[in-house]
């Protein structure tokens, strides 16, 4: 891709930990490309990141809300009040401005909308989930009515598959454990609004998702660009993460033997309750598997700490041979280790990703949302990975961990995310599907 003549684009991006990253790296494409970028933040999640991003202009819109907010208001409430919140603010800064070409927004933070059209500027959506997941909010915005009722048949029917949508079950479109299916409706609606776009971005792959990528220009009836997985493009720079990473987890695994241990890390949202995180503990001690676990501050409900895990598991912590526990890891650094040989996790699409680009197999207990979309995707489609439902157990906890890490079925599932890593890096090579995804990107973006 030659280098091409300025033009000034604005950049709005979703304050949370899954949706910064990936747009920074779309910024940092596009300025290496010539384009004059400025990134719009909200105050709130704030933290500066302009040292990391040289040649990048910022800008932050003082949106007035705090974290005390986001607990009050619960999360879908917050994305709603936040998109209210900002529309104005943003207005008024483009009218004073007006010093830009073109506007790439988050597809959470849609406020951008409505400013464009009304300033006549073009515009794209960026979507740092999976291109299945923007067809599965239709899907469910259609079939509401499957949650409305109760009981055994009911049940029976969210196990349905769902009509020329193969291979998702109605059970399996992105429900909300934040809040009431009214407010997620009003949601989804809103960030389904994509007609008026002039394209949609994907952070994910033709090789992975060219079913659903064609699915959603039919749905929108405009151009999709999957550019992802954008980490990977050579442009890219490592966005700050929101929390402090304990880099001594990597001297560690050194120390491990190949494809033996198991990753565990639940994201930056979910919760755990404290009895399923006392069977998941004695599960993993169990299984006789090293692990690596990532325990958030505050990720357990009613405790702080680890320190009111049984005996058993402090000492394995205190001798440290066999398990490791940390606040926060470098993902991408633990999951490309040698040492590692599953991730069992929540499912959300920067760790889908980041697991199928390194090549390892996982273990999904989705939690809410875009989680269950993509945990089909992982055990049905590229049948990389297997779910564990219902009620934790340590029993169930041992048995998953050792058939992915030492069982035959964890073996071709291995073999499976092998191949589909060599895909994935062939298509951000020069004349792979993502890359060429990019190219088109830039050239109409020009042409706009």
């Amino acid at each position: 891709m030659d280098e091409i003549r300025q033009k000034r684009v604005l950049m709005i991006p979703a304050p949370f930990e899954g949706h910064l990253p990936s747009m920074m790296n779309l910024a940092s494409f596009l300025s290496s490309k010539g384009f004059a970028i400025t990134i719009v933040r909200t105050q709130y999640n704030f933290y500066d990141i302009s040292a990391d991003f040289p040649g990048i202009n910022f800008f932050t819109i003082d949106d007035g809300l705090s974290e005390s907010d986001m607990s009050s208001l619960g999360l879908l409430d917050f994305i709603l009040e936040l998109n209210s919140l900002c529309e104005p603010l943003l207005k008024e800064f483009l009218t004073l401005t007006d010093d830009f070409d073109f506007i790439i927004h988050d597809e959470f933070v849609y406020f951008p909308r409505q400013v464009a059209q009304d300033l006549n500027l073009p515009k794209m959506v960026f979507s740092a989930s999976s291109a299945a997941t923007s067809i599965s909010r239709c899907m469910l915005m259609e079939n509401q009515d499957k949650w409305v009722h109760h009981g055994e048949e009911a049940r029976s029917k969210l196990e349905e598959l769902v009509p020329k949508f193969h291979p998702f079950r109605y059970k399996d479109l992105p429900v909300t454990a934040y809040g009431s299916m009214e407010r997620l409706m009003l949601l989804y609606h809103n960030v389904s609004k994509r007609e008026t776009s002039s394209g949609i971005i994907h952070n994910s792959s033709n090789c992975l998702e060219n079913v659903f990528t064609s699915a959603a220009e039919d749905t929108w009836g405009v151009q999709v660009y999957p550019v992802g997985p954008l980490y990977m493009t050579d442009s890219a720079t490592t966005c700050p993460s929101l929390f402090e990473e304990e880099r001594n987890c990597l001297e560690w695994l050194d120390k491990q033997e190949t494809n033996s241990v198991i990753y565990i890390s639940m994201g930056s949202l979910a919760m755990t309750q404290k009895e399923e995180f006392v069977e998941m503990a004695m599960g993993l001690l169990q299984s006789n598997q090293p692990f690596l676990w990532v325990i958030r501050p505050g990720s357990i409900t009613g405790q702080n700490s680890v320190d009111s895990l049984p005996e058993q598991f402090s000492q394995a912590l205190t001798h440290g041979d066999r398990a490791f526990v940390v606040s926060w890891a470098p993902q991408k650094e633990v999951l490309r280790h040698r040492a590692v040989g599953g991730f069992w996790n929540h499912c959300g699409w920067n760790s889908s990703l980041e697991s199928i680009s390194c090549g390892v197999p996982m273990i999904c207990r989705p939690y809410s949302g875009d989680q269950r979309v993509n945990t089909r995707l992982m055990t049905h489609v590229w049948q990389t990975a297997f779910e564990v439902e219902g009620e934790l157990e340590r029993e169930i906890v041992e048995t998953a961990v050792r058939k992915l890490i030492v069982g035959d079925e964890g073996k071709e599932m291995r073999r499976r995310a092998i191949e589909l890593k060599k895909q994935v890096e062939d298509s951000v090579r020069i004349g792979g599907s993502s890359y060429s995804a990019l190219t088109s990107l830039v050239d109409s973006i020009m042409a706009l």
